[in-house]
């Protein structure tokens, strides 16, 4: 259940960084449109974050499970960005945030319980 949360926390982190390297939700988000640099920077961020979670759900639970529990949380995970979206655009921003850095956390702690 925990690498399932580590999964959903970053795929959401992914599409929140994939769809803020695009100038019109960066100026929602931000009030200005991203530099080219800024831009390249958040969408190559999406993806390795996407590649990241992928590789994650692979080693977890193999190749036919794993890819399917991939797809189930990057869906899930694309709802609920899209979905707070018009509501509460910048708490959507921060989840992104908070989510990717607890799941970064959760996943060193997981790999590694004598860590800490």
């Amino acid at each position: 259940m925990t690498l399932w949360l580590i999964l959903l926390a970053l795929n959401y982190s992914s599409w929140a960084l994939l769809c803020l390297a695009v100038a019109r939700h960066h100026r929602q988000h931000f009030g200005a449109e991203a530099s080219v640099r800024r831009s390249r920077l958040l969408r190559l961020g999406g993806w390795l974050t996407m590649l990241a979670a992928w590789v994650i759900s692979v080693h977890w639970r193999g190749w036919d499970i794993g890819s399917v529990d991939w797809c189930a949380s990057w869906m899930l995970a694309a709802i609920a960005w899209v979905l707070l979206q018009p509501y509460r655009p910048r708490f959507a921003r921060w989840l992104a945030f908070i989510a990717g850095a607890a799941s970064l956390f959760a996943l060193i702690s997981f790999l590694s319980p004598t860590l800490f």
